[in-house]
């Protein structure tokens, strides 16, 4: 095996692995995989109620899935309006599912996250974010597990300190096409505080 296809390979596995423990709500190991990159996971929440989350955009996103939900489903794509979602605009991301959620690309970024990201990532890929580094694999796996679950999780981790941003708290709400299936989601991610980057000598 070629040294890309090990690494590729490597990285599959990693990724597997995460979403395991993900579908599993395994936040010590979830953390454990941060840690190791100097970042944090400081809560994760599947079917998250609105006193567990802190941001008044989430706490409406979740609310206004709530209200499209089936008694034995998901809300479908069509039921939801840009309209209705102004509490919320700047912060949505809309994602459309690919290769089982293990990809997505961006339908929609909101504008106040591509303005603390300082990247616009419409139309590009999950796989693209950070040049696929390990925070990429970390939230792919956590869309692949939203994917194969079919309920909202909530997730707050802090990155390292060389990035400017404190943290972000993400609302993951799946979507579904004429059939049911999860086909896109819908996405609330509210960065925290702007901070200065720490110098990071090792790149």
């Amino acid at each position: 095996m070629s040294e890309v296809g090990a690494e590729q390979q490597g990285q599959n596995q990693v990724r597997e692995d995460l979403a395991a423990n993900f579908m599993a709500g395994r936040h010590a190991a979830l953390n454990a995989y941060l840690v190791q990159h100097g970042a944090r996971l400081a809560a994760l929440h599947w079917q998250p109620e609105p006193a567990q989350i802190p941001d008044t955009p989430l706490r409406f996103l979740l609310q206004y899935w709530q209200s499209l939900k089936p008694a034995d489903g998901i809300p479908p794509v069509s039921a939801i309006s840009p309209l209705e979602m102004r509490p919320a605009l700047g912060y949505i991301l809309l994602i459309d599912v690919l290769e089982q959620g293990w990809d997505g690309r961006f339908r929609l970024y909101g504008t106040k996250v591509a303005e603390m990201y300082g990247c616009d990532m419409t139309g590009r890929l999950l796989s693209e974010i950070d040049n696929g580094n390990y925070i990429s694999l970390f939230f792919r796996a956590l869309y692949s597990a939203a994917w194969l679950s079919r309920r909202p999780v909530y997730s707050h981790h802090e990155p390292p300190p060389r990035v400017s941003v404190r943290d972000w708290r993400r609302l993951v709400l799946p979507l579904g096409n004429a059939e049911g299936e999860v086909c896109r989601f819908l996405v609330g991610n509210v960065p925290g505080d702007w901070r200065p980057p720490a110098s990071n000598p090792q790149g």
